[in-house]
């Protein structure tokens, strides 16, 4: 799944870097027949790459959004919940610390009865 995402985030890098280098052009031709001023055509093309920046945020969120969603179904923690269950764990392992010292200990010539099983 990862190689499919990073091979569409190059498509879109690559269509976008495309698409300004045409713009980029369509520009100095524009103000090379007179259609359009230096002035204006700097106007257009920061424009233009004001908007290809939030398209790119626009698609990383999208991307961000779709690859979480598919961690979610496939059933991942996200970092949060793994920081609640290391909690947890650390939580438990104190416990059963305090309560492993607080059990007596058995003299060396005392035997430990077997745990009476009760089968229905």
């Amino acid at each position: 799944m990862t190689d499919i995402i990073k091979k569409w985030m190059a498509f879109g890098l690559g269509v976008a870097a495309l698409s300004a280098d045409k713009a980029r052009e369509f520009v100095d031709q524009a103000v090379a027949r007179g259609e359009m001023t230096r002035d204006e055509a700097k106007t257009m093309m920061e424009d233009i790459s004001t908007r290809a920046d939030e398209e790119k945020q626009s698609l990383r969120n999208w991307i961000y959004d779709q690859v979480n969603k598919a961690l979610r179904d496939a059933g991942a923690a996200d970092a949060t919940r793994v920081a609640q269950l290391e909690g947890r764990i650390s939580a438990l392992e104190r416990r059963i610390e305090r309560l492993e010292g607080a059990s007596p200990t058995l003299s060396s010539g005392a035997c430990e009865e077997a745990p009476t099983v009760i089968s229905e």
